[in-house]
């Protein structure tokens, strides 16, 4: 199977697809990028924290922005709209960011919500755009959708009601002590439900907003 990543990345001529060295150093590179932000993001650093030799990157990615932003895309899959009604979606949106938020990739999610705001790199403001700004906006267009056709309450904010989830899913893993991380992942389908039930239930604003 051709994975996105290698899509937007083949292998150079004369240099085979190596499914593990590249599953290897994209993890590598997402570890690095959220122990030392871009400015500390280097091929000689991501190299010995891959365990291969720097040549082998160059053989394979253009540069560093080309190499972070593979690694991104093949380990961080934004599901974006999944489900048939508001509450699925909400759901399904919440559990997605709490696992990618508190899993393996945390540091480097976490890195690139807090970089993204200053960034002077274009490649963070694109990898921001996939990871956040695309897949919210489709999920925020199809809630209208549910809106319209009266499946969401008339007066309900889509703005609110998805910067509610949002804001509670980000709150509680920047705010969970790492020693209870794995028994709180053991509770995030019992936590988003509720969550969601919660906003669905009793969002009402005082006004309806144009969003």
């Amino acid at each position: 199977m051709v994975t996105q990543a290698a899509v937007l990345s083949p292998p150079k001529p004369g240099r085979p697809r190596d499914a593990q060295l590249e599953e290897r150093v994209f993890r590598a590179a997402l570890d690095l990028y959220g122990e030392a932000g871009w400015a500390g993001f280097n091929l000689t650093k991501l190299a010995a924290e891959a365990g291969v030799g720097k040549s082998s990157l160059y053989s394979r990615w253009l540069d560093r922005d080309d190499l972070l932003h593979c690694a991104f895309t093949a380990l961080v899959t934004c599901p974006g709209p999944v489900g048939d009604s508001p509450r699925e979606i909400l759901v399904n949106e919440a559990d997605f960011r709490l696992r990618e938020y508190l899993g393996p990739n945390r540091s480097a999610m976490r890195r690139l919500f807090v970089e993204a705001g200053n960034a002077e790199d274009p490649i963070i403001c694109e990898i921001y755009r996939d990871v956040f700004v695309t897949p919210l906006s489709a999920i925020h267009a199809r809630l209208w959708d549910f809106k319209l056709n009266g499946e969401l309450p008339r007066n309900t904010s889509v703005v609110r009601l998805l910067d509610a989830i949002e804001g509670s899913v980000l709150m509680r893993t920047f705010c969970l002590p790492e020693d209870v991380i794995d028994c709180f992942l053991e509770k995030v389908p019992a936590y988003v439900a509720d969550l969601v039930d919660d906003q669905l239930h009793h969002h009402e604003p005082s006004r309806q907003l144009e969003d």
